[in-house]
């Protein structure tokens, strides 16, 4: 069945990544948020979610943790009290090199060249992309 070796490639996923992640001290979600702001720099807390797809509840108490580990701050926005913008601090700028490593290990792992990773990439895009769709129908 399709959806379960998508269930176990998830599970295997999750092992490489914490694995991979453990010397940064980071948990999955926090580091796809880290690459999100290393990538786009400055962004809402809305946006944030918009782009990882997570509901504001996940996002919270995440950028909450990420902020008391040194990496970002929150601020408001002057011209709109109900936003808040997430800032990299210098020591989260500086875990980007680090997080070079991590990328290495996921792509050593996965073990394919760069085309059929791109195959692959199109094809769950494809198959995640149906699922929604079906799923808000």
């Amino acid at each position: 069945m399709l959806c379960f070796a998508v269930y176990k490639a998830e599970q295997a996923f999750n092992r490489v990544y914490r694995q991979a992640l453990e010397p940064l001290g980071l948990t999955y979600p926090q580091f796809l948020t880290m690459r999100l702001l290393w990538s786009a720099g400055n962004l809402s807390v809305g946006e944030i979610s918009e782009r990882l797809g997570l509901d504001s509840g996940t996002v919270t108490p995440l950028l909450k943790r990420l902020t008391l580990m040194g990496l970002v701050k929150k601020a408001r926005r002057t011209d709109d009290e109900r936003r808040v913008d997430i800032f990299l601090t210098d020591e989260g700028r500086a875990l980007e090199a680090k997080s070079e490593a991590v990328m290495q290990c996921i792509a050593q792992a996965i073990a394919v060249d760069g085309q059929e990773g791109d195959e692959m990439l199109m094809t769950i895009n494809r198959l995640t992309a149906n699922l929604t769709d079906a799923a808000e129908r």
